[in-house]
C-alpha cells in the first residue's frame, strides 16, 4: 500500500535524521555497519569509524543513493591518536548531533587464568575508549542542543553469561551500563540524552565462531539471549533511529528536567531508555 506524502512527512519529523551528523564507531562490519546504514537512511550525515579502510569505503560506497551521506575515520580507539582523529573529524563537520558507540572487542578467559595484558585490553576498549571519546565530544554534544549519545552495551552487562571465558567481556559491559546511568544524569541538563542498547547474540564476525558450535545450536540459554538471525538494517536500525532522533517525546526539553533511567524490551535488544 502505498504511503501518503503527508505520512512520510510525518514519519521524516519523527525519525528522520536530515541535517544531522551521527559518529557511528566500530561501523566497519556487524552491528555497525547496519546502524550506520540506519542512520544514513534516515537523511543523517554518518562519519564511520572503525581501523579497517577497505571495510569504511565499501560501507561509503554502499550508501550512494540513499538519503544522507558518509564520510570515512580511519581511527584505533585505543590510543590517544584514534580518539583525537575522531575530534578531528567532528570539527571538520562543524560538529557532532548523535555519537554511537559500538567499538568493541571480546578475548576469551576464565575468571582465574586470564592474564593481566588481556583483561586489559577488553576493559581499555569496551569501557575506556567509550568514556573518552564521549568526553571529547561533549563540547560538541552540547552545542547541538539536542545530542544523543548510544551507548552499545550487551545481554552480558546485564545478565550472567552464557558459556565461560568471558569474565573481561561481562565485566566492561557492565562498566558501560553503569557509566550510562551516570552520564544520562549528569548530561540531561545539557540536553543530551544518553541510552545503552544491550544486543543479544547476533551473526556477527565476534560471535561467528560461537554461533557456528553445535553446542550453541542446541543451547537454550543461548537462543534465549538473541533472535540468532541476520543483524537485518530494519531490526537493528529502529532503536538506533529512534534513539537518536532529535525530537523525543515532548522534545529534548523534557530531558532537562527529567532524569529517569528505565529498562524496555525490545525485539532482541534491551533498551536502557533516558528519555
Amino acid at each position: 500500500m502505498a504511503v501518503s506524502q503527508s505520512s512520510q512527512d510525518y514519519l521524516q519529523g519523527l525519525f528522520g535524521q536530515s541535517g544531522r551528523t551521527a559518529v557511528v564507531t566500530g561501523a566497519s562490519s556487524g552491528l555497525g555497519a547496519e546502524m550506520a546504514r540506519a542512520l544514513v537512511s534516515a537523511g543523517a550525515h554518518v562519519i564511520a569509524v572503525a581501523r579497517r579502510e577497505h571495510r569504511l569505503d565499501a560501507l561509503r560506497d554502499g550508501a550512494g543513493g540513499l538519503a544522507g551521506t558518509v564520510t570515512t575515520c580511519v581511527a584505533d580507539l585505543g590510543t590517544d591518536a584514534g580518539i583525537d582523529a575522531v575530534a578531528g573529524a567532528v570539527r571538520d563537520r562543524s560538529g557532532c548531533d548523535v555519537l554511537v558507540a559500538n567499538a568493541g572487542t571480546a578475548e576469551v578467559g576464565n575468571v582465574e587464568s586470564m592474564d593481566d595484558e588481556s583483561f586489559s585490553r577488553v576493559m581499555a576498549l569496551n569501557l575506556n575508549a567509550q568514556w573518552r571519546l564521549a568526553k571529547a565530544l561533549f563540547p560538541a554534544l552540547v552545542e547541538s542542543d539536542a545530542g544523543r549519545v548510544i551507548n552499545i552495551a550487551s545481554i552480558h552487562g546485564i545478565l550472567a553469561p552464557v558459556r565461560p571465558g568471558l569474565a573481561a567481556y561481562a565485566a566492561s559491559k557492565h562498566a558501560l551500563v553503569g557509566l550510562t546511568r551516570t552520564q544520562a544524569v549528569e548530561w540531561a541538563k545539557h540536553g543530551i540524552t544518553v541510552n545503552a542498547i544491550a544486543p543479544g547474540y547476533f551473526p556477527t564476525e565476534m560471535t561467528a565462531e560461537l554461533l557456528a558450535s553445535r553446542a550453541a545450536k542446541r543451547s537454550a540459554a543461548v537462543r534465549a539471549h538473541g533472535p540468532i538471525r541476520s543483524a537485518a538494517g530494519a531490526r537493528v536500525g529502529a532503536p538506533v533511529s529512534g534513539l537518536s532522533r532529535e525530537r523525543l517525546r515532548d522534545g529534548h526539553r523534557r530531558a532537562r528536567r527529567r532524569r529517569m533511567v528505565g529498562l524496555v524490551g525490545h525485539s532482541g535488544f534491551l533498551l536502557f531508555a533516558c528519555f
